[in-house]
């Protein structure tokens, strides 16, 4: 195997709590230590981060617009390496990640501009951190995406997530970087004009990163409304790069909303509503016992609870997003 330079880009910003554990697996890599750089960029944390990663052998830079996005980009532009290697502050990387990461990119077609891989859970995460993991594994939890879901099969894909994502740097250079103005979605924005060009995206479930789900009801809450408002905007960019089902928690809200109104006149209306209801509650549950059975734990029926917070918070921010317009 060749071992070309590769730069591995951190975006942080108040990560005191993971922060040692991302680093030292960063450190111990099997990729030989002098083939590889660890680029931290750091938004201006208020907590103890940076004073953590001073204690490191690792590049610290300082991303004063505080959003990912630039922290990306001031990393891709001070790296030394031509190859451009992804993954965030709340995450640990298998020890053979870079080294596979590498592999998989040097032995891929040429029109491969990055590979990547699953984002799996921590057995010692919270329990309520646990079943969100899980619970995004499922079809109701993400689509299906093969990232989300941890798929186990090598395959093309529309798209892989930052958090465990190697890149060929003159290709994020030639595309023009990300755009700073997401503060959220910058991955599937870039990916997605990257992917115009005729480039592809492999994923390799042999590429492991472990990442941090949140660990309480208000930060999920809060992750999930900022999502589906920023997924808004992503779709007003870019049309193709939302898949049909992101908008079905909006439409389902709004619809049940309509639907009441409406059957104060039109009794058969709120029997239609009750049918989609009960329908909604099969999947659901249906979905909360594969959970409990692959935690096996009888815990995994909080998915019953975490489901549908998370598409009731999804749905509220794209209409929060639809309504300031």
């Amino acid at each position: 195997m060749s071992y070309p330079f590769v730069s591995i880009v951190v975006g942080i910003r108040n990560e005191e709590r993971y922060i040692v554990e991302c680093i030292e697996s960063l450190l111990d890599q099997d990729y030989p230590k002098e083939f590889y750089e660890i680029i931290m960029v750091d938004g201006m944390s208020t907590d103890n981060t940076q004073n953590l990663v001073r204690q490191y052998p690792v590049k610290l830079l300082l991303n004063e617009k505080k959003n990912v996005a630039a922290a990306r980009n001031l990393g891709v532009k001070e790296a030394k390496g031509e190859y451009i290697a992804f993954t965030d502050g709340d995450c640990r990387a298998d020890k053979s990640w870079l080294s596979t990461l590498v592999n998989e990119m040097l032995n891929a077609p040429e029109n491969v501009a990055c590979v990547g891989g699953p984002n799996l859970i921590f057995n010692t995460d919270s329990l309520f951190a646990r079943v969100v993991g899980y619970t995004q594994e499922t079809f109701l939890g993400s689509g299906g995406s093969a990232q989300s879901s941890n798929s186990s099969e090598r395959k093309y894909v529309q798209s892989i997530p930052n958090c465990n994502a190697f890149y060929k740097k003159q290709i994020i250079e030639d595309i023009g970087y990300f755009d700073e103005t997401f503060v959220v979605g910058q991955d599937c924005d870039l990916n997605f004009r990257i992917g115009k060009k005729g480039y592809r995206f492999l994923y390799i479930p042999e590429a492991k990163v472990y990442h941090h789900r949140r660990g309480n009801t208000k930060s999920f809450s809060t992750q999930m409304f900022r999502y589906g408002s920023w997924m808004v905007k992503l779709f007003k960019k870019h049309k193709g790069v939302v898949r049909w089902y992101a908008f079905i928690p909006a439409f389902a809200i709004l619809i049940t909303i309509i639907g009441i109104a409406i059957s104060l006149k039109y009794s058969i209306i709120l029997k239609l509503l009750g049918f989609l209801t009960l329908l909604y509650i099969i999947l659901v549950s249906y979905t909360a016992l594969k959970v409990s059975i692959k935690m096996r734990s009888i815990y995994g029926l909080k998915a019953l609870f975490i489901l549908p917070l998370q598409h009731v918070m999804y749905g509220f921010g794209v209409i929060s997003q639809l309504i300031q317009r």
